[in-house]
């Protein structure tokens, strides 16, 4: 039996990337590892950008992302929504139709 996978994106302001890291690394049963990386946001509105982010034309962002089986998404993504909840988070799903080490 092959375990369905799909890769989680979670995309958020940079001043949440800690909390939203300390939910997953809280989070029971754990989940399995993740990655963070800085990004920037373009086209996106610009009521709440910070002057610096208007000058640039983009927005600091976090972006982080797991592989997990299909069925622990919904629990990640409940357990998020209770421990950071915001509506400047924007996450997504993505089939992996394979996965694994080159060595």
């Amino acid at each position: 039996m092959q375990l369905s996978l799909k890769r989680l994106t979670l995309l958020a302001p940079r001043e949440l990337e800690d909390a939203l890291v300390a939910a997953m690394l809280a989070m029971q049963p754990d989940v399995p590892s993740f990655t963070t990386t800085p990004a920037s946001g373009h086209g996106e509105p610009f009521v709440a950008a910070r002057i610096e982010e208007q000058v640039r034309g983009r927005v600091d962002r976090a972006m982080l992302w797991l592989v997990l089986p299909t069925e622990d998404v919904e629990r990640v993504l409940t357990t998020l929504r209770e421990r950071v909840p915001s509506p400047d988070i924007i996450w997504w799903l993505e089939p992996v139709d394979a996965m694994g080490r080159l060595a």
